[in-house]
């Protein structure tokens, strides 16, 4: 079986860390069937190419086609984003056309993500006849999210809703937003599909002994995330126990005038954003791992620290109770109130011995891993087919 993925976020040399979770979905998905994606990035300042440049990877059965292209640009930014629009839609339609010439007339397709790849699934479902599978993870649509779908114009949320509606199937990541799509998009044939670890890089190591407790936190570090949070209730856990907080991922200008305001320099730590081989190692020598964000729609960093046999302390969100089982493996703690995350992490400190790692491990690496993450997305094929 040959299935073609139209992706809307994906790694890119330009974005590396860009969906890097739908690229392990695609792993997941080849050890059944051949998968080829495409994916087209706009290069703005020409790093790759003056006009399209097509980069295609194989992997077994899993074909790459990344095609960067550079958008004729006048520095007036309405015409400037329209031009672009215009040439981002004549790449992915030739891709396509290409990728139909090669293999013929495919049963379906499958959409990683609505918008904005979503806007060709629907002139291949136009031109075509041929029906698209959409798959999502974007938090935009619940409720409490910054950036909201909400927040994009009358035309954006029309072909957005028609993307969706259109989708002969849908997957997600979780029970909370398949929930939220269906409820707000009558979306039929909703299934949930987590993401994957990868328990090659992410597994239980032997940790360097040390008196402090070690935490870890990785994200974006944007609002959805609650960062700052974090910090105010590392800033009350000084007081009462030692430790060592390291942040990995995007780090602003804000968040380093807060660790200062804070006196938080000799306890909080930016780390900056690593390859995943770097990252592992440091799940693997941390304690904990705490996520404390406003909302979610899964987190890939918690089954990460999981497969390292690393528990979690998050705050306490209906998607987590999904991935965490309160004192197997994590902690769930009131959202914003830092004071008592403060108290978490101090109770934490004390009983860190308690977890057992191997279980935490053991546990993670049983239900999200390739072969059965990627059977289940082989299942639906099958299903569709017939």
């Amino acid at each position: 079986m040959k299935v073609l993925w139209l992706a809307s976020w994906y790694p890119s040399a330009l974005f590396p860390f860009d969906g890097d979770f739908i690229q392990r979905h695609a792993m997941a998905a080849s050890l059944f069937c051949h998968i080829e994606v495409i994916h087209v990035v706009k290069d703005k300042d020409g790093v790759f190419t003056k006009d399209v440049k097509e980069i295609i990877t194989h992997n077994n059965q899993l074909t790459e086609r990344i095609i960067y292209y550079k958008p004729l640009q006048i520095s007036i930014g309405l015409i400037d984003r329209f031009l672009s629009s215009l040439k981002y839609k004549k790449v992915y339609r030739n891709a396509v056309k290409k990728y139909l010439s090669d293999n013929g007339k495919p049963g379906f397709i499958h959409l990683q993500i609505a918008m904005k790849a979503g806007l060709t699934a629907l002139w291949i479902k136009r031109k075509y006849k041929i029906p698209y599978v959409l798959s999502e993870q974007w938090g935009g649509y619940l409720d409490n999210a910054k950036p909201n779908i909400k927040d994009y114009n009358f035309i954006y949320q029309h072909y957005w809703s028609k993307i969706i509606k259109g989708a002969m199937a849908g997957t997600f990541v979780s029970v909370v937003l398949q929930n939220q799509l269906v409820r707000n998009y009558k979306v039929k044939n909703a299934f949930v599909i987590p993401n994957v670890v990868d328990t090659e890089m992410f597994f239980p190591r032997q940790k360097e002994e040390e008196d402090k407790l070690h935490l870890i936190h990785i994200s974006t570090m944007v609002y959805q995330k609650n960062t700052e949070g974090i910090l105010a209730a590392l800033s009350l856990l000084k007081k009462d126990c030692s430790f060592e907080m390291h942040l990995y991922g995007t780090i602003n200008p804000a968040l380093e005038k807060l660790i200062m305001e804070l006196e938080l320099q000799n306890h909080v730590f930016a780390k900056g954003e690593v390859s995943h081989t770097i990252l592992s190692k440091a799940i693997q020598q941390a304690d904990a791992l705490v996520l404390y964000s406003r909302y979610e729609t899964f987190g890939c960093v918690l089954i990460e620290a999981n497969a390292c046999g690393v528990p979690v302390i998050v705050s306490n969100l209906e998607v987590f109770h999904e991935i965490v089982d309160e004192g197997f493996n994590g902690i769930f703690v009131e959202e914003e109130n830092p004071l008592a995350l403060a108290g978490k992490l101090k109770a934490f400190a004390e009983n860190k011995n308690k977890f057992d790692k191997k279980a935490i491990a053991a546990a993670t690496a049983e239900k999200y891993n390739f072969k059965k993450i990627g059977k289940q997305f082989f299942d639906l094929y099958t299903n569709i087919n017939n």
